[in-house]
């Protein structure tokens, strides 16, 4: 975990910095704020990596901050564009694919 606040904390990150942090962690997604029940990240997908997120166990929010692509939510595909946002139930089965270039998302969700 990236910062772990207090909830009297405020924090204020730019999307430049924590790009550059996920950047030299290796990974597609950064989780970089945890404060009591709320976690919050973002996810960079690279056009042909896969997106191996596995259901969790609360419900989720995505907003898509740049690019396109499409969403698997259970059965369901739906495309996604910059701007779009995402409700995911908790334990659904969901997944980012088909981006033809990165596809930046912030994501949120309770704990």
């Amino acid at each position: 975990m990236e910062e772990q606040a207090q909830m009297t904390e405020e924090k204020m990150f730019e999307l430049k910095d924590l790009m550059s942090k996920l950047e030299k962690k290796g990974s597609y997604f950064l989780d970089f704020l945890k404060v009591r029940d709320l976690e919050a990240g973002i996810i960079v997908l690279k056009p042909g990596e896969e997106d191996t997120q596995v259901p969790h166990l609360a419900d989720e929010l995505y907003y898509v901050i740049e690019g396109s692509g499409f969403v698997e939510l259970d059965k369901h595909k739906r495309p996604v564009n910059k701007g779009s946002i995402v409700f995911v139930p908790a334990r659904m089965r969901h997944r980012f694919y088909g981006n033809k270039e990165d596809l930046v998302v912030l994501y949120m969700f309770a704990e």
